[in-house]
This record gives structure tokens, C-alpha cells and sequence, in this order.
């Protein structure tokens, strides 16, 4: 019998893993494509800002900074989304120089990630 057992006790983890591995794997959100593009340089002085992540994220609990050329943070308005898994503001009446999206998200696993976008509008 403990021969049985033995198989038994295999067989039930092997199930087991078998099972936790076809669950959807829940992934913390990370930046897959932005506009602006990381280090791109925009005209202005006007920007419609999307940033798409990998998974749906809470948008509500979510936060979108600019820190401007002077080192000035400001927390962007969000508009609504078109999707779950994005975030958009809008920026006006930017000046030449570099800018800074700092963006913090809260995906739907509960985690909380965070990143940045660097820019620059020209002249």
C-alpha cells in the first residue's frame, strides 16, 4: 500500500501543478507603447498623451505627473479612456525643453507600477 500512496501523492501534484499552470498569468502592468515615444522630440506646444500598458489597469487609481523643464510637477487630468488598459491627458501650451511623464498604475492583480516617459518639445 505505501507503494500506492506514493504514486497517488504523485499523481495529485502533478494535477495540481498542471492546474495552477493553465491559469491566465496575472502580470503587473508595464509600459508597452506611449505617446510621446521614449526621447522623442514633438513640435507642440499641444499634446494628446496615451500610454498603453500590457494588462487593464484601475485608471481611478491610477496618477499621471508632468515635471517640466524647471523641475515643476504637476498631476495631469486623465480623459477618458478608450480602452482598459490605457491612460490619456491632454497638455497645452508646452514650452521648449525637456518633459518627464511620470506615470503610477494600478493594475487589476493589485499591484502598483511605475515608470517614465522622457521628451523633449522643440522650437
Amino acid at each position: 500500500m505505501r507503494g500506492r500512496d506514493i504514486v497517488l501523492a504523485i499523481g495529485g501534484a502533478a494535477t495540481a501543478i498542471w492546474i495552477e499552470g493553465a491559469r491566465p498569468a496575472q502580470a503587473h502592468a508595464v509600459l508597452s507603447e506611449s505617446t510621446p515615444r521614449e526621447a522623442q522630440t514633438i513640435s507642440g506646444p499641444d499634446l494628446e498623451v496615451a500610454l498603453r500598458f500590457n494588462c487593464r489597469i484601475d485608471a481611478r487609481r491610477s496618477r499621471l505627473l508632468l515635471i517640466t523643464p524647471d523641475m515643476h510637477g504637476a498631476v495631469l487630468p486623465l480623459l477618458e479612456a478608450e480602452a482598459a488598459d490605457e491612460m490619456r491627458a491632454a497638455l497645452r501650451d508646452l514650452r521648449p525643453g525637456a518633459y518627464r511623464l511620470h506615470w503610477q498604475v494600478l493594475s487589476v492583480d493589485g499591484h502598483i507600477t511605475r515608470g517614465d516617459v522622457s521628451f523633449r518639445v522643440g522650437r
